[in-house]
């Protein structure tokens, strides 16, 4: 097989990815239930007594797969593990028993499991479930119980198979398995001492004083602090414990057949702990310099030549497109995966056949030499891998160019793009552009709209979406001629932002970047941040600490790395910068 080319870490798309306002794969998460919404508001209107509740339902589901997809990932909406999906609303619910245990626990209780009996519902009666009948049936049956998360709701939805039993053995003899079983059982049986909000240095330090005798022999100290942490948040996960804040860790609904490895439920606690454990471990690393997520990628990549049977030479001379300190802290990282037992002995890095069919997040992406450059490391590192790069132009555009206005609508003080654009574009070139041009990430469905509201509609072509055309195989010249046409564009239809675009000129050619944007005014709201009436209400309080949004505001934004926030800034540089790398 040929070896494959390593390439250097690329930051992707400034106008697409916004890491530190949202993940990707809850970007993948809001795709999904854009793409299924219309479908499943017309199918609860139909066979719902309370329609008006749709949108609450449609709420609950999202932010449930939204946190399932950071701990386990997630192929789509409408593809989930019912074990795992019912371990995520457990710990939904203890969370906001331990924050409101008088009033909100009870609510947010009867709105999860309303919306999702119906949302198991219309998944089964529109065909959209591709997996065993029997874990649908098994799900419904426990959110209708009484509680559903007694012992006897986890009991789970068949008996062992063949490879279950295999698995399960597999697993009991990975060290990291093993050190989570020591490690629930110090938990549960222990007087240990209460967390904090997350497990602190004072309670790690605890544990690995209790633990010295169990914890791998080779791991440093800095390393068995990051291990304890991540198996801890793993054991939650799978329910085999439960945290709360101020509280000692206590035995969770799988905690005994956890540790006893008997049954469908052991299989399924230890092998969701070891998809977490990995997930975790293997996420890249917050605010980390240049060299570590070189590194990161680095490992990562060796990861997946493993699991496409081309493991990375151990002892092979490093490549010169990697620097010596990612390459000398990527094989620490592999080190580290050795140690527990989730990377082989040997002169390769290859990896126990469960730990393969494990790494689902790196699996099923076939990479080589003639996959695009961002394509394998879109694939690699997280980055949405679906939408094809377009090549570079190879001679200079020479045709006419339209130079468009793009306002946003309702926008006060206004928000506007100009920017000038070649005809030979398509309509999803032009969305590019606007998303792009705005700072968006491309996270929710979009549509064009010629005619004004109820005129023809133009989008991408998405599964169940109805659109008049497909966007991709119309020209902007088709639509946008001369000067004083217009077309509308709407995004994100929760937050309902609107654009509208105008020709202004239209230019015989233009000798400089194409598309470029010539000028605008004031920053684009954020993403996901209450459409225009929201964004105006926290814009207006950032700079006013009188403001009795302004702590909250704040809090918001430093939630999402923004320490430094200027509403009225507009930076034409950066995107240019960002139509230059897509275009």
């Amino acid at each position: 097989m040929a070896k494959k080319k390593k390439k250097q870490v690329k930051q992707g798309h400034p106008g697409r990815i916004q890491g530190a306002v949202v993940s990707m794969e809850r970007v993948k998460v809001d795709r999904g239930m854009d793409a299924l919404t219309p479908e499943f508001v017309r199918w609860y209107g139909e066979y719902r007594q309370d329609p008006e509740t749709v949108l609450l339902a449609l709420a609950a589901v999202r932010e449930t797969l939204g946190m399932y997809a950071d701990v386990v990932g997630l192929e789509s909406v409408t593809n989930f593990n019912a074990p795992k999906l019912l371990g995520v609303l457990n710990s939904m619910i203890e969370f906001e028993e331990a924050e409101e245990p008088e009033d909100l626990s009870g609510e947010l209780r009867m709105v999860l499991y309303m919306a999702w009996a119906d949302y198991l519902d219309f998944i089964e009666d529109t065909d959209r479930w591709t997996q065993d009948p029997a874990e649908l049936n098994w799900l419904r049956g426990n959110l209708e119980t009484a509680d559903p998360f007694t012992d006897k709701a986890f009991a789970g939805p068949a008996d062992l198979g063949e490879f279950e039993e295999q698995a399960l053995a597999e697993l009991s003899q990975l060290p990291v398995v093993k050190l989570a079983h020591s490690l629930a059982r110090w938990c549960i049986d222990e007087d240990v001492p209460a967390l904090g909000a997350v497990p602190g240095a004072q309670f790690l330090a605890v544990a690995a004083s209790a633990l010295e005798g169990e914890l791998p022999k080779e791991l440093e100290e800095a390393q068995i602090e990051l291990v304890l942490s991540m198996a801890i948040a793993s054991l939650a996960v799978a329910g085999v414990i439960t945290l709360e804040p101020q509280s000692s860790p206590k035995a969770g609904p799988a905690a005994e057949a956890f540790l006893k490895f008997d049954g469908e439920l052991a299989f399924s606690a230890n092998y969701v702990f070891l998809q977490t454990f990995l997930d975790l471990f293997l996420e890249a690393p917050e605010e980390a310099d240049e060299k570590t997520l070189e590194a990161w990628g680095l490992s990562n990549l060796w990861l997946l030549e493993a699991i496409e049977e081309s493991a990375h030479l151990v002892a092979e001379p490093r490549d010169a497109q990697w620097s010596e300190t990612a390459w000398e802290q990527a094989h620490q990282r592999m080190s580290e995966l050795r140690i527990l037992g989730l990377v082989e002995e040997g002169e390769h890095y290859t990896l126990p056949r469960l730990v393969a069919v494990t790494l689902t997040d790196l699996d099923g992406d076939e990479l080589d030499e003639e996959d695009s450059e961002d394509g394998e490391l879109d694939a690699l590192f997280g980055f949405d891998s679906e939408e094809p790069k377009r090549d570079k132009r190879a001679e200079p555009y020479t045709g006419k160019v339209l130079q468009l206005k793009l306002s946003l609508k309702d926008a006060k003080p206004p928000i506007w793009r100009r920017v000038l654009v070649p005809l030979d574009l398509h309509l999803e070139d032009l969305h590019d552009i606007i998303q792009a041009s705005f700072d968006w990430y491309d996270g929710h469905l979009h549509e064009f709209r010629a005619g004004g509201y109820g005129g023809t509609s133009y989008g991408p072509d998405i599964e169940h979406m109805e659109y008049d055309h497909d966007e991709s195989g119309v020209l902007i010249s088709e639509l946008l001629k001369t000067e004083k046409d217009r077309l509308d564009y709407a995004y994100d239809f929760g937050d309902g932002w609107e654009i509208r675009i105008d020709v202004e000129k239209v230019l015989d050619t233009d000798a400089g970047q194409l598309p470029r944007c010539t000028g605008g005014r004031r920053m684009a709201p954020l993403e996901d941040s209450g459409g225009i009436w929201g964004w105006s209400t926290r814009a207006a309080a950032i700079g006013d600490p009188a403001h009795p949004e302004h702590g909250e505001t704040m809090q918001w934004l430093g939630e999402m790395g923004l320490d430094e926030f200027d509403p009225s800034a507009f930076n034409m540089q950066e995107i240019n910068a960002a139509l230059d790398q897509e275009f």
